[in-house]
C-alpha cells in the first residue's frame, strides 16, 4: 500500500472554478430572452398583421404632432417599438451582468486591465507579484541549505529513534513536514503526496518513465491553474538499496518549479544520507561479537 496524504479543495477553489461557468450561463440566459422575446413578437404581428414586421404602420394623425420637434417623430417610433425595447432591455441586462462580475475579484483573478468607457480597472500588482516570487524561491532554498545542516541530521536521528531503521517510513514523516511548512506564509499553498513501489497508477506512466530517464524528478503543471478538476503534478522515480520508489507530489493549487524539484530531490538524498550516517554510528556504537 502506497504512503498517502490526500489535499482537500477548499470553498473559495470551488467558488472560483464555478464563477466563470455562471458569468457564461447568465450571458446565454439574457441572449436566449432576448430572442425568444422577439420570436413571440414576430409570430404575434406576424398572425395579426403581416405588413407590421417590415413596415412601420401608419396612425391616424394626432393634433399634438404639429407641435412635436423633429427629435420627437423620429425617436419615439425607435422607443416604442416592441423589438426594440426587448434589445434595449437585453443590453441593460448584459451591461448589468458584466459590471456585476467586474467587482468580484476572483471572477477576474487573472486580469491585469480592463478599460469599459471611461473606466479603468487594475487588479494585478505586477510589482508585488515579482516581490512576492522572490520570497517564495528564497523560502525554499532556505529549506534546502536546512536539509544540509546538522539540525537535519539530529531530526533524522530523532525520527530513526523513534520509528525504527526504515527508509520509507522516515521519508513519509519528512514529507508530511514539509507538508505543513508549505502552508504557512510566504507560500501558502497546500499539496497531497504519495509512496509508490510497485505498481503505481497508470496515468503517470508518461512521467515516471520520463523521471527515470533523466534521473531526476519532472513536472507537468495543468494548462488552467483555476480548474479544480486537474491535478499539478511532481514526479520523482528513484532506487535506494536496489528497491524502486516514486513519489508523487499532487496539488490543485501549486504550480511546481525548478525549486520544487531541486528541493524534493534534495530532501531525498538528505534521508538516504542520514541514514546511512545512523547505520555507521549503530555499528561504531554496537558491542563488537568475539571471535570464535
Amino acid at each position: 500500500m502506497p504512503g498517502t496524504t490526500r489535499e482537500n479543495r477548499t470553498f473559495f477553489q470551488w467558488i472560483n472554478f464555478f464563477i466563470p461557468y455562471v458569468y457564461t450561463l447568465g450571458i446565454i440566459l439574457i441572449i436566449g430572452w432576448m430572442l425568444a422575446a422577439s420570436v413571440s413578437i414576430a409570430i404575434d404581428n406576424a398572425s395579426n398583421d403581416p405588413k407590421a414586421l417590415f413596415l412601420q404602420t401608419e396612425s391616424a394623425p394626432s393634433a399634438d404632432t404639429a407641435n412635436e420637434t423633429w427629435l420627437n417623430l423620429l425617436i419615439k417610433p425607435i422607443v416604442t417599438s416592441d423589438f426594440n425595447q426587448v434589445i434595449f432591455r437585453g443590453l441593460f441586462l448584459l451591461l448589468v451582468w458584466m459590471l456585476l462580475f467586474l467587482v468580484i475579484p476572483v471572477a477576474f483573478k487573472k486580469l491585469k486591465r480592463l478599460k469599459l468607457f471611461n473606466m479603468e480597472f487594475e487588479v494585478n500588482d505586477i510589482e508585488q507579484a515579482a516581490i512576492q516570487t522572490i520570497e517564495v524561491s528564497a523560502t525554499k532554498a532556505n529549506y534546502m541549505l536546512y536539509l544540509t545542516s546538522d539540525a537535519a541530521t539530529d531530526r533524522t536521528l530523532e525520527i530513526l529513534d523513534e520509528i525504527g531503521l526504515n527508509y520509507k517510513d522516515v521519508l513519509e514523516t519528512y514529507l508530511t513536514e514539509l507538508q505543513e511548512w508549505y502552508k504557512n506564509a510566504p507560500l501558502d499553498t497546500h499539496f497531497s503526496f504519495e509512496l509508490f513501489t510497485t505498481p503505481y497508477p497508470s496515468n503517470l506512466e508518461g512521467l515516471v518513465a520520463a523521471s527515470k530517464e533523466s534521473g531526476s524528478s519532472v513536472i507537468q503543471n495543468t494548462a488552467d491553474p483555476n480548474n479544480v478538476m486537474q491535478k499539478n503534478y511532481l514526479v520523482y522515480a528513484y532506487s535506494y538499496r536496489e528497491q524502486e520508489y516514486i513519489t508523487v507530489i499532487s496539488s490543485y493549487t501549486q504550480e511546481f518549479d525548478t525549486f520544487d524539484q531541486s528541493l524534493f530531490e534534495s530532501m531525498h538524498n538528505a534521508v538516504s544520507k542520514n541514514i546511512e550516517h545512523y547505520e555507521y554510528l549503530l555499528a561504531l556504537t554496537s558491542p563488537a561479537e568475539p571471535d570464535a
